[in-house]
């Protein structure tokens, strides 16, 4: 906390005086909505002149409190003069124009006279209009009116969009592998050592300026998607100098103030850091050296390896949240320098409780019989911090450049405490009870910077962009460790009974390693860079009184690099070489004592203590890299009614991994992709207020590196193997997409989107023949298909009472989705499975986003009620052979936000409430027996929802095999932010 005051009380000393204002806009075409550069705008009274940049952008700093006109001029279009424009201190203002082409060739100037405020909320219409690309997005105000407190709870409330494990997005029912991330433009690799798909998690959301999901696919776009591509924006140069401070804490009602199991770890785990404790000596033999090791040497390495097994108890301490961020600019001559700068501190305490369970098939049509049964107790800390820079030097009004950094930290640490049966929990009368506990700490540091341009020649009206950045990912996980104890629930022999029987025994291995031993040592490090570059030309080469002709063209290079290390180490016994027995009274020891130093190696004359035992596979370690080299070329041509954007895309990608599968044995990847990727999009405006739009494109799909990796990664969590496959190849995916628009003002809107997709080669999650195993495969086809209804709407409008300060301060927001697809496994599926299609993996029915938003400027006060469902989805494909299908049961949520600011809004006060329904998260097999026939209005409901108006994949707690419910608490924070 000494940190936390130094640092307010530092920087509070650099509070601006300043009582002026701030006008910032945007001046565009009235025709087609496109930015109008080079535009004179002039504030009459003041007699200042600014002129529109390259995006069409202006802003004049330190303007006085007052009303103005200002007056917007450009070549080939109307002068406009706009009145009662208010100027309020210590505020910034916002104002779009649109300008109407000059239809006249008279020299006279034809001059419109609008007020202020009528004027921007047209030409926010205007903007929102001609969007050449089919986009949902959220804006940095509404993301201030939710409690999200990182970037994947946002994309939870975009139309369309859900989110699966608390972490990754799902896009129009396609799961991660389908989307692609990008921050501030530049491609964001893999954070997952198990998965195609990026943690958003990661990004605290108090340092995003916006958050965008593209739908539909333009040249200048990437080419490999299917769902989305999700641009998250960091926030930018700011229009005046600030200074802000905020505090929060947070409580949850089944993890504060209650125990909490912990280890020690190091002086860094509070920053999302090992400082060391965790790792490997740094004198520690590699694989190959080990190998060739004899028993003593391995039994000397055992006895200098030091690890802490011993779990404390503490109860949970209350969330706690932290940020502090700087914005300044500088006049330097005709030049404007930015700065930004933000530091951003989040810990955050979970606890709760799982039941797992696996079933074993009985006859053919009858109930299954329970085999395992646990119980899983988890305590999470999790550390989120961050750190931005971001500047931009602008030249004059048609030459930027930028620097935009982001270091970001996202760490948890948790013991996970397990109990139950581990096989025959249903057929035998004196099963044996398991007890296994894990110290499990994961770090990941992401790194991202990058320059841009942007440039305008107004002579030519050529615009040029170009961009290049450097991005890494750190994924860590030092030391994970895992032991189990195993024993008797009764006497063998109640008769004779023996204490043994039921005094926990350590399950460690003579000569093994794996998931059933106790005394593991798991370490990995997941090293991935990216740098990429980019540049775009483009320019208008012929303009009309009716429409606008724009030629642009690009090219782009990406190389990725991963290096990827895994080490599974184990204590064994050690005995049975020589004369050495060992000693099995040491296997009653417990979590504290049993792997102590005096334990290992030669214990006494002719007496084995613990050894090590090295599980290493020699494909746990691997190397990959890929090159994507880029061209496109598009023309943008509107006229009246019309707008039309077509054009191509090339790519050039060439992957590959190296990893040793033997002694002798090499995997060599070594693949290059040629992609041809055509777009069109179409806008028709039926009037001012309504657009059609159509748009068809060709996209591809390709594995990632850990996908094609055959190295096999234990989850202790979910006990699943995961595995690659070598053999996958890239899909290539048909998208179209229809869309109605209806832009009544004052920011509402409806639309109606549908869109098909057509896959060739899809890649899935498939459980394998044998349990918990599961891979990769392409499957022969798909396709996904579906429709989205999404509205925004102030209450005073919707009933008519446009006088009505309380209805018109209240708006009402909903989006639905309604998904179908099918995927042919024909190719894939056992010879006895009866399951030829299904949906794709991941692909929830129905995603339902919900809310109302109350902001009430003149008493400071804001509240905001939110409401997210995703219907029931596919966890992991299964096989009839050895696995079912893996089903994740609807959930939804609901969470609140109270805001009141004071001292014109220097001080702001939030009362957050997440997760206040507090759902259980269920897994299950789909078992459908007996089932009673559902009628009436259920039928009709099950069938718009869902596809089957039967819902015969929905889950049925009478019928269906439950594999897992984990249990959730509310969470309520309090949280207040002084600017200065």
């Amino acid at each position: 906390m000494r940190i936390v005051f130094l640092v307010a009380l530092t920087f509070c000393a650099l509070k601006s005086f300043s009582q002026n204002g701030v006008l910032k806009g945007k001046v565009l075409s009235d025709s087609n909505g496109a930015s109008i550069s080079g535009a004179s705008i002039m504030i009459s009274q003041l007699g200042k002149v600014e002129f529109s940049d390259q995006n069409g952008d202006f802003i004049f700093r330190d303007i006085p409190a007052g009303i103005y006109e200002i007056e917007f001029s450009a070549d080939g279009y109307a002068t406009k003069q706009i009145t009662d424009q208010q100027i309020i201190s210590n505020e910034i203002s916002e104002l779009v124009v649109s300008l109407l082409k000059n239809e006249t060739k008279l020299e006279e100037v034809v001059i419109t006279r609008t007020r202020a405020a009528t004027e921007s909320v047209k030409s926010l219409l205007t903007l929102q209009k001609n969007s050449i690309s089919v986009s949902d997005g959220i804006s940095a105000e509404t993301i201030r009116r939710t409690p999200d407190k990182n970037t994947s709870d946002v994309l939870r409330r975009i139309s369309g969009a859900s989110v699966q494990d608390n972490r990754f997005v799902i896009v129009r029912g396609l799961n991660d592998r389908y989307n692609a991330a990008y921050l501030n433009g530049s491609p964001l690799p893999s954070s997952e050592p198990d998965r195609k798909a990026f943690s958003f998690d990661i990004f605290p959301s108090n340092m995003l300026d916006n958050l965008i999901i593209t739908k539909t696919a333009t040249p200048d776009m990437p080419g490999e998607f299917a769902g989305g591509i999700i641009q998250v924006n960091t926030k930018s140069i700011p229009d005046k100098n600030f200074s802000t401070l905020s505090i929060g804490g947070g409580y949850n009602t089944v993890t504060t103030g209650n125990k909490q199991l912990y280890y020690e770890g190091g002086k860094t785990d509070w920053l999302g850091i090992d400082d060391g404790t965790r790792a490997l000596p740094s004198n520690f033999p590699d694989y190959r050296t080990f190998l060739n090791l004899d028993y003593l040497q391995r039994a000397e390495l055992a006895k200098n390896f030091r690890s802490d097994w011993r779990l404390k108890e503490k109860n949970f301490a209350p969330n706690f949240s932290f940020q502090y961020s700087i914005g300044r600019t500088f006049e330097i001559g005709e030049k404007t320098l930015g700065l930004i700068g933000a530091v951003t501190y989040n810990r955050s305490n979970n606890f709760n409780e799982t039941i797992r369970r696996n079933f074993e098939e009985q006859a053919v049509g009858a109930p299954t019989a329970l085999y395992s049964d646990y119980f899983d107790e988890n305590y999470v800390e999790q550390f989120l911090g961050g750190v931005l820079l971001n500047a931009s030097l602008k030249f004059n009004s048609n030459n930027t450049i930028s620097f935009k950094n982001l270091l970001s930290i996202n760490s948890d640490d948790r013991v996970v405490s397990r109990n139950g049966i581990p096989f025959e929990a249903s057929a035998s009368t004196n099963p044996l009870i398991l007890s296994s506990t894990v110290r499990w700490f994961t770090s990941n540091k992401i790194f991202t910077s990058q320059i841009y341009g942007e440039h305008f020649i107004p002579k030519d009206k050529i615009k040029i962009g170009w961009n290049t950045s450097y991005s890494s990912v750190q994924r860590d996980i030092p030391n994970l460790r895992r032991n189990i104890y195993t024993r008797f629930r009764d006497y063998i022999d109640p008769e004779n009974p023996n204490e043994l029987d039921i005094t926990p025994t350590a399950n460690i291995a003579n000569g093994n390693a794996g998931p059933d031993y106790g005394g593991g040592l798991f370490f990995s490090e997941n090293n991935e860079s990216i740098y990429s570059g980019r540049f775009d030309i483009s320019q208008k080469f012929s303009t009309s009184e009716t429409g606008d002709q724009e030629l642009k063209f690009g090219l782009s290079g990406l190389y990725r690099s991963k290096d990827f290390y895994a080490r599974q180490l184990s204590y064994n016994q050690l005995g049975g070489v020589g004369d050495l027995v060992f000693d099995q009274n040491l296997l009653y020891l417990p979590d504290e004592e049993i792997f102590n130093q005096a334990n290992m190696g030669i214990i006494a004359p002719g007496v084995g203590g613990f050894t090590l035992y090295d599980g290493t596979k020699y494909f746990d370690a691997y190397n990959a890299n890929s090159k994507l080299y880029a061209a496109y070329m598009m023309m943008d041509n509107s006229y009246k009614f019309l707008h039309i954007i077509y054009g191509a895309r090339v790519e050039n990608f060439n992957q590959q991994l190296d990893t040793q599968l033997t002694e002798t044995e090499v995997l060599e990847i070594d693949e290059t992709k040629f992609d041809f990727l055509p777009s069109v999009n179409l806008i028709i405006a039926l009037n001012k207020k309504q657009n059609l739009r159509f748009s068809y494109s060709k996209t591809v799909n390709r594995p990632e590196f850990r996908e094609l990796a055959p190295f096999a990664f234990y989850d202790f969590t979910t006990q699943f193997i995961t595995s690659g496959n070598p053999t996958l190849s890239r899909s290539l995916i048909e998208n179209t997409d229809f869309r109605y628009e209806f832009y009544p003002g004052r920011g509402q809107l409806l639309s109606f989107s549908l869109f098909y997709k057509d896959f060739k080669s899809p890649i899935e999650i498939k459980a394998g023949v044998n349990n918990k195993e599961i891979s990769y495969q392409n499957a022969k086809a798909a396709y996904n298909y579906g429709g989205e209804i999404e509205f925004r709407a102030l209450l005073g409008s919707v009933f008519n009472q446009p006088g009505s300060k309380f209805l018109n301060n209240l708006t009402l927001f909903s989006n639905l989705a309604i998904i179908r697809s099918e995927v042919d496994v024909s190719n894939i599926a056992a010879s006895t499975d009866f399951e030829k299609s299904r949906p794709m993996q991941g692909q929830s029915p129905y995603v339902f986003n919900g809310g109302l938003l109350y902001i009430d400027k003149d008493y400071g006060w804001s509240a905001s009620l939110n409401a997210n469902r995703v219907g029931n989805r596919i966890a992991v494909v299964g096989n009839v052979e050895a696995e079912p299908t893996l089903w994740e049961k609807a959930r939804t949520f609901i969470d609140l936000q109270l805001t009141k600011s004071f001292l014109k809004n220097k001080i702001e006060v939030r009362f957050n409430g997440q997760n206040l329904l507090a759902q259980d998260l269920i897994f299950y097999h789909n078992r459908n027996l007996n089932q009673k026939e559902v009628t009436g209005v259920s039928r009709s409901i099950n069938q718009f929802f869902t596809g089957d108006d039967q819902n015969l994949n929905g889950y049925d707690k009478n019928a269906d095999d439950q594999i897992w419910l984990t249990r959730f608490g509310r969470t309520f924070s309090l949280a207040v932010t002084y600017s200065f």
